[in-house]
C-alpha cells in the first residue's frame, strides 16, 4: 500500500536539494504565511506550493486523498472565520492549511527517508548527553512505519464492521481499531527489545561519571 508522502525517485529541482535545505525551507515557507496575512498573497503562495507538489510527481490517488481531506478542513476553518465576520481571515487560514500540507508532503516525497533519519539523529547530536543520537532517528523511522501500519488496522475495522452491518456505529470501529493499535505497539516494542536496539542507541551517550564511595574504616 502507498502511503501519502512516501519517497518517490526523480530529477526534479526539489529533489537535487539537499535534506537539511529541504527543511530550512518548509520552516521558512512556515514562517513567511504566517507573516503575509493578504488574502491574495496567500492564495498566491498556496498555488505555488501546490505546484511545487505537482513538480515532484508524487503518487496519484493518495495525493488526491490527502488533498482532498485537507482542503475540507481549509474550507471548514474558512467557515468558522466567515462565520464570525472575519472573510479575509478565512481565506488566509485555508490558504495557508493548503500551501502548508502541500509543502511538506512535497519535501517527503523527494527525500529518501534514510536522509531525514540521519538528519534527524544530527539535529540532536548536540544534546547527546540527555538524548542518545540514535533515539531521536530511531523514535522518526518508528512513527513513519506505524503510519500505514494503523491506517491497515482501521481499515480491515471498518470492514469487519461492514460485514456484520454495524458500519455506522462508532463502537465497532473504534474499540478493534484501537485494542489491536496497542497490541501492535507491544509487539513492536518486544521486537526492539529482543534485538537489542534501546541498549545499542545508549552507546552513543556520553557515559555518566562514576562516583568512588570511600572504603569504610576498619574498625578497632
Amino acid at each position: 500500500m502507498i502511503v501519502l508522502g512516501t519517497y518517490r525517485a526523480g530529477s526534479s529541482p526539489l529533489h537535487r536539494l539537499p535534506a537539511l535545505a529541504k527543511v530550512l525551507g518548509l520552516i521558512a515557507w512556515g514562517i513567511v504565511t504566517m507573516i503575509f496575512t493578504d488574502p491574495v498573497t496567500s492564495l498566491g503562495i498556496a498555488a505555488a506550493a501546490v505546484l511545487l507538489l505537482i513538480s515532484v510527481l508524487p503518487p496519484l490517488w493518495p495525493t488526491v486523498k490527502g488533498m482532498a481531506f485537507i482542503v475540507i478542513v481549509a474550507a471548514l476553518a474558512a467557515a468558522y472565520q466567515v462565520y464570525r465576520g472575519d472573510f479575509t481571515m478565512g481565506i488566509d487560514i485555508a490558504a495557508d492549511l493548503v500551501g502548508l500540507f502541500s509543502v511538506s508532503i512535497a519535501v517527503t516525497t523527494s527525500t529518501p527517508m534514510g536522509e531525514l533519519l540521519d538528519l534527524a539523529a544530527a539535529a540532536f547530536r548536540p544534546f547527546r548527553k540527555v538524548i542518545p543520537p540514535a533515539i531521536p532517528g530511531l523514535m522518526f523511522a518508528i512513527m513513519i512505519r506505524a503510519i500505514p501500519e494503523v491506517a491497515t488496522i482501521m481499515r480491515q475495522s471498518r470492514d469487519a464492521a461492514k460485514a456484520r452491518g454495524v458500519q455506522r456505529s462508532p463502537q465497532a470501529l473504534m474499540i478493534p481499531t484501537a485494542t489491536r493499535t496497542v497490541g501492535f505497539a507491544l509487539d513492536l516494542g518486544a521486537a526492539l527489545h529482543a534485538r537489542g536496539i534501546g541498549d545499542e542507541a545508549t552507546e552513543d551517550a556520553v557515559p555518566a561519571r562514576r562516583t568512588r564511595l570511600p572504603k569504610p574504616k576498619p574498625t578497632q
